[in-house]
C-alpha cells in the first residue's frame, strides 16, 4: 500500500499558499538573486547559523561568518566542525536532486563528516528525541527506515500537491522517521529548502531557518502534534515561517525603491485603521514590534505618514 500522508487543506493554508505565490511573483527569480549577491550570502549564513542554533550550537553569527571566510575562531572543535559541515552541504544545494535517496545520503555525508561514525548512512540502531529524561518521540525501527524513506520520496515525487505543501509534508515525515543517528533536524530543513528551490531558485537562499529558530517551541509542538498522524498543524506552521522569510526578502530587496513591501502593508493597515498600534500591526503582519517601529520611523522620515495626537491615544495620518 502506497504511503498517503494525512492532512487537510483548510482556508488558512490555501491563503498562505496564495500569499506566498503572489510574493514570489514580485521577485524576478535568479536575476534578483544574482543582483543581490551580498544579500544572498548573508541569508545563507543566517540559514546555517539558525539551523545549527536550533540544535544547540552556540557559535555567534559573526563566528559563523568568520568560519565561512576561512578564519580561525574560538569555540569548541565540534561546533566549528558543525559549521564547516553545514557550509559544505548548503554549497551542494544547486547540484542535489530532491527526490534522490542517494543525494540525501551524499549531503548527510558532507554535513556530518567527522561528527558521526557513519556519515552518509541510514542508522542501524534505535533513536529518539528526548526532553531531559522524557522521550518526546521514539523513531521507527532502524530496519524500517529505508522503506519508509523510499515511500516519502515516491509520494513527494509523484504528488500533484503544490510544492509549498509537499515540502512541508516531506520535512515533517522526515523528522518522524529520523533516518540518521544524528543531523536529522538540520538535514530536514536543508531538504525542505531544496524541494522549494526546484519550484523557485530563490528558496536556495531564503533563511526560513531563522524564523523557525525564532519560533522554536511552536516548531517542536507542531512536530510532536504530527506524531498523532495528522500533519495539518505542521504544514500551517511551516507555511507561516516561509511567508515571513519571503516577506522579509521582498522587503529588503525592494527597500531601495523608496517604499518597501512591509511599509506598503503598514500603509494599508493605517488606511483601514488609523488608530492601529505597532503591536497590532506586528501581529497582523507576523513580524516583531521592533520591525514595525523601524518602518514607521522610516515612513515618518520620508514624510509619508505623521502622528496626530499622543503616542497613547493618537492616530496615524497618511500625508
Amino acid at each position: 500500500m502506497k504511503y498517503q500522508p494525512e492532512f487537510a487543506i483548510d482556508s488558512e493554508i490555501l491563503t498562505l499558499v496564495s500569499d506566498i505565490s503572489i510574493l514570489i511573483g514580485r521577485i524576478h527569480g535568479e536575476d534578483t538573486v544574482s543582483r543581490n549577491l551580498k544579500l544572498r550570502r548573508e541569508n545563507r549564513i543566517r540559514s546555517i547559523h539558525s539551523s545549527l542554533g536550533i540544535e544547540g550550537n552556540t557559535l555567534s553569527l559573526e563566528k559563523v561568518t568568520n568560519i565561512l571566510d576561512g578564519k580561525t575562531v574560538a569555540g569548541s572543535a565540534r561546533e566549528v566542525l558543525e559549521v564547516k559541515g553545514a557550509v559544505a552541504a548548503y554549497d551542494l544545494i544547486d547540484s542535489l536532486d530532491p527526490y534522490s535517496a542517494d543525494d540525501l545520503l551524499k549531503a548527510h555525508g558532507v554535513m556530518m563528516n567527522d561528527l558521526v561514525q557513519r556519515p552518509g548512512k541510514f542508522r542501524d540502531c534505535s533513536v529518539g528525541v528526548f526532553k531531559g529524561p522524557v522521550a518526546v518521540h521514539i523513531a521507527p525501527k532502524a530496519e524500517d527506515v529505508p522503506g519508509m524513506m523510499e515511500d516519502i520520496f515516491n509520494w513527494t515525487r509523484g504528488t500533484d500537491h503544490h510544492p509549498l505543501i509537499k515540502g512541508c509534508v516531506f520535512h515533517c515525515r522526515f523528522e518522524f522517521i529520523h533516518p540518521f543517528v544524528d543531523g536529522n533536524g538540520r538535514m530536514g530543513r536543508l531538504w525542505h529548502s531544496l524541494i522549494l528551490s526546484h519550484w523557485n531558485p530563490i528558496f536556495a537562499y531564503l533563511p526560513v531557518e531563522t524564523w523557525i529558530r525564532s519560533n522554536q517551541q511552536e516548531y517542536y509542538a507542531a512536530l510532536n502534534d504530527s506524531d498523532k498522524g495528522d500533519l495539518t498543524k505542521f504544514i500551517r506552521f511551516m507555511l507561516n515561517m516561509i511567508k515571513m522569510a519571503v516577506d522579509e526578502f521582498v522587503d529588503l530587496s525592494t527597500h531601495d525603491q523608496g517604499i518597501s513591501n512591509i511599509e506598503r502593508k503598514i500603509l494599508e493597515i493605517i488606511s483601514r485603521y488609523p488608530e492601529a498600534t505597532a503591536v497590532l500591526m506586528a501581529k497582523e503582519l507576523k513580524v516583531s514590534d521592533r520591525t514595525v517601529k523601524r518602518h514607521l520611523s522610516a515612513l515618518v522620515e520620508k514624510d509619508v505618514i505623521r502622528r496626530v495626537g499622543s503616542n497613547k491615544t493618537g492616530r496615524w495620518e497618511i500625508v
